[in-house]
């Protein structure tokens, strides 16, 4: 068995994994459903993860959120940054079209 070990230092999610967890929040953000569902929370948490403890991921995840959000024709902004709180995420992840990803 081989095991692969990826440290803080390296953690990295690509913009097409932000797209295909981010969308499936699509009804929530875009005011057809009144809360997260549970694949959306999953995939939220799974950003989250995936990038905790590491400064440089969370700036490039932050770029495609951003990005992604800006897709989003009908999005509420409201809805998409009470996302990660609805999903039990206290800290560490924005998601907003109009959010400033170098700080």
């Amino acid at each position: 068995m081989a095991y692969t070990f990826i440290g803080p230092a390296q953690a990295q999610v690509s913009c097409s994994k932000v797209d295909s967890e981010i969308s499936q929040c699509g009804s929530y953000l875009t005011g057809r459903a009144t809360s997260p569902s549970a694949e959306c929370c999953n995939g939220v948490k799974s950003i989250h993860q995936a990038v905790a403890g590491s400064a440089q991921g969370r700036k490039e995840t932050c770029d495609c959120i951003r990005r992604t959000m800006s897709t989003y024709s009908d999005l509420r902004d409201e809805a998409a940054r009470a996302l990660p709180g609805r999903c039990g995420i206290k800290a560490g992840i924005l998601i907003s079209r109009d959010v400033n990803c170098s700080r």
